[in-house]
């Protein structure tokens, strides 16, 4: 068994492509002593990359989303020797407002414009509404400022006017999950769904076999698949679900867990 192997097998099989994407940028930093930015990561991705960072003396990893409690955030791999700045996240926040009394625009409204001008997921952070002040916050990637500012010229009824702005200005995200100590007989899916949403494990298994539950942005239709830490499964109707720490097993076995739930 290959080194990259040993090291995938600790993960889950849908997750090989972005181990050896996050082995690359390790291996980079390490062998090259240079300073490796990524693309916007979501928590599981994070994980993964500060697993990996762990297992080599020598390195550090440094993350920025620019909001506080950021949900998608850009990492920096690099020798320990070295002081990171935030310039070297190349990071632009970026505002847009709108007529409140006359338009509304809802997190969904935005994330369809950009997605809709083919640019990937990874290239843009957290988005934030304030639908109440008419304003709309954005975190991006430095090199696809104009990019945006060009293609996205309006949204819906919404003529658009990005403004860089300076990150003293990021809105304050509001935590919506609170987090909840549960006992599972397992870490299979459907459990989990079952257990965080107070659902018969039926239910929860026709949720997932309908589609309706995504692993980590992807939809996972396997009622089987065991959660890892800090995976994050968004189930529709019903609402978000992040393991943020095990700590053993009861006197009856069950898995002892910690899970932020965000409800519906």
């Amino acid at each position: 068994m290959s080194n990259q192997q040993a090291i995938a097998q600790h993960f889950h099989e849908s997750e090989g492509d972005f181990v050896k994407q996050a082995l690359d940028w390790v291996n980079q930093a390490e062998i090259d002593y240079r300073l490796v930015l990524t693309k916007f990561l979501n928590p599981r991705q994070r994980y993964i990359v500060q697993t990996l960072v762990n297992q080599r003396s020598g390195l550090k990893m440094v993350e920025d989303g620019i909001f506080d409690q950021a949900e998608s955030k850009r990492v920096v791999i690099a020798p320990d020797f070295y002081e990171i700045k935030e310039s070297d996240f190349q990071l632009v926040l970026l505002e847009l407002s709108f007529p409140v009394k006359f338009v509304s625009l809802r997190h969904k409204d935005i994330l369809g414009a950009l997605v809709h001008t083919g640019l990937d997921r990874s290239g843009f952070g957290d988005i934030v509404v304030k639908e109440d002040e008419g304003l709309v916050q954005l975190a991006v990637d430095q090199p696809l400022v104009e990019f945006i500012r060009q293609e996205i010229g309006r949204i819906g009824k919404v003529r658009t006017d990005w403004q860089e702005i300076s990150f003293d200005r990021a809105f304050q995200k509001e935590e919506d999950g609170k987090d909840q100590f549960l006992l599972v007989n397992s870490l299979r899916l459907d459990v989990v769904v079952a257990a965080a949403f107070n659902l018969a494990r039926a239910k929860a298994q026709d949720l997932v076999t309908s589609g309706s539950v995504q692993v980590n942005w992807t939809v996972s239709d396997q009622v089987d698949r065991q959660i890892s830490l800090k995976d994050v499964i968004s189930v529709r109707k019903y609402g978000r679900i992040c393991l943020e720490s095990l700590s053993g097993q009861s006197k009856k076995d069950k898995i002892k867990a910690v899970f932020n739930i965000i409800h519906r």
